[in-house]
């Protein structure tokens, strides 16, 4: 839990979340550094992080006995949440009052965030040393930026009634006072630059809440971004926990960005990111050219990402025998229209590790009539047919500003990951 909250409160976006992961792996757990681009020829039984783009990453450990046909096993999740996205001339001047001019980053209940104290992180970009290599500066407001007020029930009293709100309009996140203030400006002094010196940014607004353990019994987690870094929590954990991967096996974590809002991108999932990495990998091990076909049977992909739990406030939003219980274990996930990647025979053996290890699970399954999101498991097995099963940890009130699970399922979560990596 206590690797969980750090990345909580510093993976505010998902350059931040990565910088996390890098520095538990290479700094902390001794993995080596491993850029594509590099002539590299990875050691059996090494530890690698592999440096792709800024909000994705991928992280490896090599087996003994490495065949031309090693059996893989992939753990996925995803770096991004729904949030605010700053626009370019991101200044909006209203009357005695400065707004920020922003879109909604993913499908996220737009109420949720209001009158919540809210800070600025993301990305500055410099010259660097020709127009192609832009400087990457790393930047998080660490106090209150803005706020989006909400109007007094004194003036709507209708206000409890209406439904979606005027982005445009009611989600104006006001940053200052003053019209004089200017959002660039501020960011530029904090890092001691010149505003002149900024050639673009990638900058997103964060809820500041911290995570709090709640409950009379202290059972429950609310928390900003439980989806999805419970999953790279998990995964990160599951991995340099591992204590042994199996003979000619390939443990494999991978974090993409943008699942989010379609998850189309260069860092996305469905993308052929992975697969590149893959022949990558295949190259530098002499694997058999085939490898990615020829293994496929006995190799997994796990797609973790976060479930609907059952709401005790609206069961009737939850099917009438499947339903996923905060407090009972890990969610695995089922879709007949194919929503997860989760099969009969996938869901056997996620099923059977459970069994042998005594860790908790529930089932998941939507309620007929409510279709729910999809995962990174359909995507990414469109390109990669591997045997796949999707799970994660059970929350309420997903895509809210804070979510809420329980402690004992990410607990679970954990335990499941790890005992995947080392099943032989």
């Amino acid at each position: 839990m206590e690797q969980l909250t750090k990345l909580i409160e510093y993976g505010v976006t998902p350059f931040h979340v990565i910088d996390y992961v890098k520095k538990q792996l290479v700094d902390v757990c001794g993995y080596r550094e491993w850029n594509l681009q590099d002539e590299f020829v990875p050691e059996e039984s090494g530890d690698y992080y592999v440096n792709l783009y800024g909000t994705n990453a991928v992280a490896m450990r090599i087996g003994k006995n490495i065949t031309k046909k090693p059996a893989v096993r992939i753990a996925m999740a995803h770096s991004d949440y729904p949030c605010f996205q700053i626009k370019p001339n991101p200044d909006i001047s209203k009357a005695h009052a400065l707004g920020l001019n922003v879109e909604i980053y993913g499908g996220m209940n737009q109420k949720s965030w209001i009158d919540r104290p809210l800070g600025v992180a993301g990305t500055i970009l410099l010259k660097g040393e020709n127009a192609f290599s832009p400087k990457t500066i790393f930047y998080q407001s660490n106090r209150s930026i803005c706020i989006i007020p909400s109007l007094a029930i004194h003036m709507d009293r209708e206000l409890n009634k209406k439904g979606a709100l005027d982005v445009a309009k009611e989600l104006v996140p006001i940053a200052s006072l003053s019209e004089e203030s200017d959002l660039l400006k501020t960011i530029a002094k904090d890092l001691s630059l010149d505003t002149e010196a900024i050639l673009d940014y990638d900058l997103f607004l964060y809820n500041m809440d911290k995570p709090t353990i709640c409950g009379l019994d202290s059972s429950m987690l609310a928390s900003p971004r439980l989806d999805n870094l419970t999953s790279v929590a998990a995964i990160l954990k599951g991995l340099t926990q591992c204590s042994k991967v199996p003979d000619n096996t390939i443990d494999i974590m991978v974090i993409f960005d943008n699942e989010e809002v379609g998850s189309l991108s260069k860092q996305g999932a469905d993308s052929q990111l992975l697969s590149m990495v893959l022949d990558k990998i295949g190259t530098c091990l002499d694997l058999s050219p085939d490898y990615k076909v020829e293994t496929a049977p006995q190799s997994f992909l796990l797609s973790v990402d976060v479930a609907h739990a059952n709401h005790p406030n609206y069961e009737e939003k939850s099917d009438a025998t499947n339903k996923a219980y905060m407090g009972k274990g890990f969610a695995l996930k089922r879709s007949v229209g194919q929503k997860y990647g989760t099969t009969a025979s996938t869901s056997a053996v996620v099923k059977d590790i459970c069994q042998k290890q005594d860790i908790p699970y529930t089932i998941a399954i939507n309620k007929t009539g409510i279709p729910g999101g999809s995962t990174l498991g359909p995507i990414v097995t469109s390109y990669l047919p591997f045997p796949c099963a999707d799970i994660g940890m059970p929350i309420v009130a997903m895509h809210s500003a804070v979510e809420l699970g329980a402690v004992s399922d990410y607990d679970a979560l954990c335990r499941f990951i790890k005992a995947f990596y080392e099943e032989a």
